[in-house]
């Protein structure tokens, strides 16, 4: 899937231009009664194009990770083209709501690797803007550099139901060859002191709230499903 930045604050896949409509761009010449009518309330609220994921089948496509805390932190690939560096970038002036991706690197595109039932316990791998995987290492450690899907390219979401906010989902890892698992993490930071970003992890083995994240999708694939 291929896209493009439009804006410094908006993104848009090619697959989602709108047509070009047909017949003639030549603005028509309004009637003398239609300019007295009153003109139509419009409605003010802005409208968003990624929102908060409603089920598992929500996580095929075009994808973006947030923590919230005092600050919103996106899970972003380092801006050098050679890095494999994955990381938690913050965003302090935005808002778990208003907030959208800025750049590619931002994005992630999930798909099914191995079904489940009806979604449910699907294993997903999510791949970057540089064709590469997010991955797990044996460690602990979280990159995005794998170029093609193993056993650890490829996670568990796990729906968060206890949150307040919409789009709760953590990620879980079965590391190959044992009974361990582990969740992607946002490294121990202090959510009131700025910075570059904060590491991202696979230590943790179960779930608290810095393993669990907001993900949101774009609007016009919930109005398509």
């Amino acid at each position: 899937m291929e896209y493009q930045e439009t804006k410094k604050t908006k993104l848009a896949f090619k697959s989602n231009k709108r047509k070009a409509s047909s017949g003639s761009d030549k603005p028509k010449r309004k009637s003398k009664s239609s300019l007295h009518r009153s003109k139509p309330i419009v409605d003010s609220t802005p409208s968003r194009t990624w929102v908060p994921i409603n089920s598992e089948s929500d996580l095929s496509g075009p994808l973006v990770f947030y923590h919230s805390d005092t600050t919103i932190h996106t899970l972003s690939l380092s801006s050098l083209d050679s890095s494999s560096l994955i990381a938690f970038y913050p965003q302090p002036s935005a808002t778990i709501d208003e907030v959208e991706p800025s750049r590619v690197e931002q994005v992630f595109v999930g798909r099914v690797s191995v079904p489940g039932n009806n979604d449910i316990n699907a294993r997903r791998s999510f791949k970057s803007c540089r064709g590469l995987y997010v991955s797990a290492g044996q460690d602990g450690s979280v990159e995005c550099g794998a170029a093609a899907i193993g056993a650890l390219e490829m996670w568990t979401p796990v729906l968060v139901q206890d949150c307040e906010q919409k789009g709760a989902v953590a990620l879980k890892m079965c590391l190959p060859g044992s009974d361990d698992v582990r969740y992607l993490s946002i490294a121990a930071h202090d959510p009131n002191e700025p910075g570059t970003h904060v590491e991202a992890n696979a230590h943790a083995t179960s779930i608290g709230p810095r393993q669990t994240f907001i993900v949101k999708h774009q609007a016009n694939r919930s109005l398509q499903t």
